[in-house]
């Protein structure tokens, strides 16, 4: 039951790393901080039913939020900056 929640912890903090470290980085970082926003909510619904403590699940679901908001950000501007480099070469 825990498995679900630690996963969605771990990729939502690649996901916020990933999208710090640049353009082809971000492309990568926005489906694994949704995949890990996915798992974290999914593992504390299911901690929370079982009766166990849901902090991981919560962390995991506060960063995942965090790493979608922020990868968004950088997947479109670093995307836009890209663009606009190659069309004035």
């Amino acid at each position: 039951m825990k498995g679900k929640a630690i996963a969605g912890l771990v990729l939502s903090i690649a996901g916020l790393v990933l999208s710090f470290l640049g353009t082809f980085f971000s492309i990568a970082a926005l489906p694994v901080s949704i995949v890990g926003l996915v798992l974290a909510v999914s593992g504390k619904k299911a901690l929370a039913a079982a009766g166990q403590p849901a902090g991981i699940g919560t962390a995991g679901m506060v960063l995942g939020i965090i790493a979608v908001i922020f990868s968004a950000i950088f997947f479109f501007t670093c995307g836009l900056c890209t663009i606009c480099a190659v069309a004035a070469a």
